[in-house]
């Protein structure tokens, strides 16, 4: 990797040895934190690392950048791109009641504002595509498929036919290959998204597949593939993106699913139960 392309970290741990005292008491601090690079002009990271500012200037340009701002821009990029390092802030002395406070009030308003956004009509085209499709595939990498798993879940309770991909062992072309536009795709895409799940969708979109696309603000290049989008709010207080937004719009995506199928979904979840039953596998 060169020092162009090197993270702030890389940089760091790459000159350690060059450094000087006072650089290496403010590389100490922005690798506890480094998110406030992003955050702080040149004054305010040399008085909180208590150093000068003429050190900060001279510890950025012995790391390879042009200047305190080329640093700063690639901090802000790392932290569009949601990487929990740079999301992370200082320790606060805040109290504990407080930080929870913080946080409950941030989650309401990422479940507000998405709600918000919502459109009504394009969620009950897409809530009536999936009822109707012969087969539903659920698609998302990392930490997207922990929410593809909550949706999978649950409609496989009310769907006959519902996959989660990618599944252990498989290759996607051994399931996309059989998929048309009788059928739906439900793909997940938060930030950080892998390069695959638009290589997916682009394959989906060749063969005709119906798409819907769950995604963060940001939703990147896979939304252009998807005939309907929904944007979840998924900012946080703390370290980690809030998926509270995201459990919400899941959970009623697939309760309106089964709400338009009606008596199909009331018969297929009967059977389930009675399968439940018969085999003595829920307590």
């Amino acid at each position: 990797m060169s020092a162009k392309a090197a993270s702030l970290e890389g940089r760091i741990r790459q000159h350690w040895d060059q450094l000087s005292s006072h650089e290496q008491r403010l590389a100490d601090v922005l690798l506890a934190a480094p998110g406030q690079l992003a955050m702080n002009t040149a004054t305010e990271l040399a008085h909180s690392a208590g150093v000068s500012k003429a050190t900060t200037t001279r510890f950025f340009r012995h790391l390879g950048y042009e200047s305190y701002e080329a640093a700063r821009r690639q901090a802000r990029d790392m932290q569009s791109s949601g990487s929990p390092l740079y999301l992370q802030v200082v320790p606060s002395a805040s109290p504990l009641d407080s930080i929870m406070q913080q946080h409950l009030e941030k989650e309401i308003a990422n479940l507000v504002n998405s709600y918000r956004t919502l459109e009504s009509a394009q969620l009950q085209e897409a809530v009536a595509a999936i009822a109707r499709a012969r087969r539903v595939v659920v698609m998302g990498w990392r930490h997207s498929q922990t929410i593809a798993q909550l949706i999978y879940r649950d409609l496989i309770h009310v769907h006959p036919d519902v996959r989660l991909l990618p599944r252990p062992g498989d290759s996607l072309a051994e399931h996309l290959a059989s998929l048309g536009e009788q059928d739906v795709a439900i793909c997940v895409g938060l930030r950080r998204r892998m390069p695959v799940l638009d290589a997916a969708m682009n394959v989906l979109a060749e063969r005709q597949v119906p798409m819907l696309y769950l995604a963060d603000v940001l939703s990147g290049k896979p939304a252009r593939h998807a005939q309907w989008v929904v944007r979840c709010h998924t900012d946080s207080s703390l370290i980690f993106d809030s998926t509270a937004a995201l459990s919400g719009i899941c959970n009623l995506l697939c309760s309106l699913v089964a709400r338009q199928m009606g008596k199909a979904s009331n018969d297929y979840l009967a059977q389930v139960e009675a399968l439940h039953q018969s085999l003595d596998e829920l307590e």
